[in-house]
């Protein structure tokens, strides 16, 4: 079992901390926190109210947790990563699936879906992913030791941005993971709502178990599956303004609609896992998702590789 990295293992630094919204946009931005922080110097820990809609809902939402400079900050590295100003991993760059099909004509951001594991290859994703904002509640349902696997960013743009159907998040982890405990982090770039596809839950769908989930038909994103017997009518949408984070069980049943408003939707997710799961056998050595480091102790033996430091761009990405 391997501790925390110390300096010289990864460069980070420690930003300002604030409680209070007001004060978000003074953080540092795009430097990674602090987090070597002890149960006693937790600042942004569950309270009894969120803990109650965790276990009975199967999530629940913060507020003002990020100020606007900090996401525009993350934003605008996404848009110069579509864009090919800044170089990455073309592998992980997804066009909207009605683009990609030849359905509909968009350049640029207008054309993007998403980033999956942005954090693995920004610096500035995966300080946001260790951020104590974020990470400190995830203590309290998961424990002090945590990885983070699956980060993307998502655009939804206007008119054309595709909403995902009913899922469960573990069906997909089930896959890879031998683990009970995940968390998943929805963070509002911009507004979300129902006019440009905000997320829908159903509460307490987290207590049923993992559903199996199908193939779509049509111009869908590679990764849309629908989980089996989910019903509309038992959703309830999510409506949240920017800066909002919703934190959410795993198995918890989500989805969200169409974009038809002239407005991005644009969110970054990141997951989290206990670093005391255990990584299911793979068959093939480049399939393998990177996990990443968060908080507290590795349990290396199980769970390797798991990175400290965002990887380098491929070089043939670089040319």
């Amino acid at each position: 079992m391997a501790g925390p990295p110390n300096s010289s293992q990864m460069s980070t630094h420690a930003g300002e901390k604030s409680t209070s919204s007001q004060r978000n946009d003074r953080l540092l931005i795009g430097e990674l926190m602090d987090t070597d922080t002890t149960t006693e110097e937790r600042k942004f820990k569950l309270t009894s109210e969120e803990r109650t809609s965790w276990d009975e809902n199967g999530y629940f939402i913060r507020y003002d947790v990020f100020g606007k400079k900090e996401n525009d900050f993350l934003a605008q590295i996404a848009d110069d990563i579509a864009t090919g100003k800044r170089p990455f991993r073309a592998q992980n760059i997804h066009k909207n699936a009605l683009v990609r099909d030849g359905k509909t004509t968009a350049s640029g951001t207008h054309a993007m879906h998403c980033i999956h594991h942005i954090n693995n290859y920004s610096p500035e994703f995966l300080a946001r992913t260790r951020d104590p904002r974020l990470t400190d509640p995830v203590v309290d349902l998961i424990g002090p030791n945590i990885l983070g696997l699956n980060n993307l960013y998502i655009w939804k743009p206007p008119k054309i941005g595709l909403g995902f159907p009913w899922h469960q998040d573990r069906w997909y982890f089930n896959r890879q993971y031998k683990t009970n405990k995940t968390v998943g982090t929805w963070t509002a770039i911009d507004a979300a709502d129902l006019e440009n596809g905000c997320l829908y839950v159903i509460p307490g769908s987290h207590k049923d178990g993992v559903l199996d989930h199908e193939d779509l038909e049509g111009s869908q994103q590679n990764e849309f599956k629908s989980a089996r017997g989910a019903k509309d009518e038992d959703g309830v949408a999510v409506e949240v303004p920017p800066g909002s984070v919703i934190f959410f069980d795993n198995r918890l049943l989500h989805k969200s609609t169409n974009n038809h408003s002239g407005r991005f939707r644009r969110c970054s997710v990141a997951h989290y896992i206990s670093a005391d799961s255990e990584r299911l056998p793979y068959k093939n050595i480049n399939h393998i998702k990177p996990v990443m480091w968060v908080r507290g102790d590795t349990y290396s033996e199980k769970m390797e590789p798991v990175y400290r430091d965002a990887l380098p761009i491929p070089k043939e990405q670089e040319d």
